[in-house]
């Protein structure tokens, strides 16, 4: 079972949404929820590799991957760095939350999607046509990366991006901040994942996960995904 923490400070977490259209909810879920959820992320093994191939959005399994030559490993690899040093591409273990998914997980999207969750996010926000949250569980390894982009898709009706960051102690040093542009694409700040803390941001916000470091001795992960319109 997955339970939030009561958020006594509504009005001064809106307050800083409305600043930038972005903000942070900080202890969102309640302390054995967060580590129930830290520890089935981190034992998972239900990701695979999210990458950009030919354009297109594409998944690999660990176990294809290493079924590969390594002739064809380093080619790929070589393909998703090209991509991504011409600011479109990413690398990350993503699992879509589906029906099929362990238990926990599904909690978490069901969570996401109570009316108390929309609710709460409709008084932080504004936006009172969201009604659904689509749900990805995320595993940034060393070497992973995500470039920078807009999370906006008419079709979806995409509303808000979220990242509810369940990594602890996770140091700025090893990279994977939450970094955010402007529209030439000059840096502007960026934020640590830290852990109970949940990342909600208009999908206009150009941003993108940087690359994580060798230094990084544990994984970054997260649930993310939209805050959509039905």
């Amino acid at each position: 079972m997955i339970t939030a923490n009561p958020q006594p400070n509504i009005d001064a977490i809106k307050t800083h949404y409305y600043e930038d259209n972005r903000t942070v909810i900080r202890d969102i879920l309640s302390v054995d929820s967060a580590q129930s959820l830290a520890n089935a992320l981190n034992k998972s093994s239900a990701f695979d590799y999210a990458y950009v191939k030919d354009g297109q959005p594409s998944l690999i399994s660990p176990d294809d991957t290493a079924a590969m030559a390594p002739e064809e490993q380093h080619k790929m690899r070589q393909e998703i760095h090209r991509q991504g040093s011409q600011g479109a591409g990413y690398l990350f273990g993503s699992h879509v939350i589906n029906h099929q998914s362990e238990m926990l997980f599904k909690q978490a999207s069901e969570w996401l999607n109570s009316e108390a969750t929309l609710n709460l996010i409709r008084q932080v926000t504004g936006k009172d046509d969201v009604s659904l949250a689509s749900v990805q569980a995320t595993k940034f390894m060393p070497g992973h990366f995500l470039t920078r982009h807009q999370d906006t898709n008419d079709r979806d009706k995409r509303r808000l991006t979220f990242n509810l960051n369940l990594t602890p102690n996770w140091h700025p040093d090893w990279g994977g901040l939450l970094q955010f542009y402007q529209t030439d694409g000059t840096p502007r700040d960026a934020w640590a994942p830290d852990y109970n803390s949940m990342a909600l941001f208009d999908v206009n916000h150009i941003q993108s996960i940087t690359y994580v470091t060798p230094l990084a001795p544990v994984p970054r992960l997260s649930l993310s995904g939209w805050f959509r319109a039905s």
